[in-house]
């Protein structure tokens, strides 16, 4: 019940703040450029299948998205917990009977929510969207674009649960948000980096795409699980497969024959199925940050 109260205050909080629209705003800012690249494509290459759409929408939205809606998360979970310490309202409302425990898990739900109910109004204008440029909205291009958003979601939270160890242990709102920044540039591009250069060091000379793309990812699982980035990454680069295929021709010197690549569209669905533990990571280690931010808290000295 003390947890509920924590997380009405914190969603009350959240709609006053406008932090839902933020988020919003971003998706939007990242939706209307795709739209209009598909309208292009719409003039000038005819009609657009659902399966290409969706290919096109995730390789235009992930990367930018993760970036902005990732800095979005870590910098509200960094600057949550010590800036009410800091302005004193922590202590009137810990005043009220409410556990530090409850506190928090219900702030952080609250906040989560917040994400959530951005989220829903994101598919709902990337369907929009995808419906105004003559996109059929089949069962499956809806549920992809929901399902991308989830992930999305799945990236925010664990952003946000990180930004709340740092809330915890830095007492200064400020010199939060700084390091937060910082944390957030050494997940999303430092380290990446090197890992990739690693993969590309040990990648066998003869290796095909598809296996190459299991080489990152493997190494993405191992040395990057603690990245939402990553992570997600991981997941998106299954929505398709390509495939090598014998193509006959008839020329005026006779019949011949080609290789050709050809890419194939599965689906979120299968992208998430394939890499599943990736997704599992991305909830998981929402838990562990969110845990080691609980431990610090109800620990900590609230002066």
């Amino acid at each position: 019940m003390a947890v509920w109260w924590g997380f009405k205050l914190e969603l009350k909080k959240g709609m006053h703040t406008k932090k839902v629209w933020a988020v919003l705003l971003i998706m939007l800012l990242l939706y209307v450029p795709l739209v209009y690249v598909l309208k292009q494509g719409m003039h000038h290459g005819g009609e657009i299948s659902g399966d290409a759409a969706m290919s096109l929408t995730i390789q235009f939205i992930t990367g930018m998205a993760l970036f902005f809606l990732g800095i979005l998360a870590i910098v509200m979970g960094a600057t949550a917990v010590n800036k009410e310490v800091e302005e004193g309202t922590i202590r009137v409302v810990l005043s009220k009977r409410i556990s530090r425990l409850n506190y928090i898990l219900g702030k952080f739900l609250g906040q989560s929510v917040v994400f959530f109910i951005a989220v829903l109004l994101a598919v709902l204008v990337a369907l929009a969207g995808l419906a105004y440029v003559g996109v059929g909205l089949t069962g499956r291009v809806a549920g992809d674009v929901f399902l991308l958003n989830v992930i999305l979601f799945l990236v925010m939270v664990e952003f946000l649960a990180l930004g709340y160890i740092l809330s915890t242990f830095l007492k200064s709102s400020g010199s939060a948000l700084g390091i937060a920044l910082v944390v957030f540039f050494v997940i999303y591009l430092i380290l990446p980096i090197f890992v990739q250069y690693e993969v590309y060091t040990h990648t066998p000379g003869n290796i095909s795409e598809g296996g190459l793309r299991d080489m990152k990812a493997d190494y993405y699982t191992k040395y990057l699980f603690y990245s939402p980035t990553a992570q997600a990454e991981t997941i998106t680069s299954y929505v398709s497969d390509e495939k090598v295929v014998q193509r006959t021709v008839n020329t005026p010197h006779g019949t011949g024959t080609y290789m050709r690549t050809i890419t194939i569209y599965r689906g979120v669905g299968y992208a998430i199925k394939e890499r599943w533990i990736n997704f599992t990571l991305l909830i998981v280690m929402s838990f562990i940050y969110l845990a080691v931010a609980v431990v610090r808290f109800v620990r900590m000295d609230l002066r």
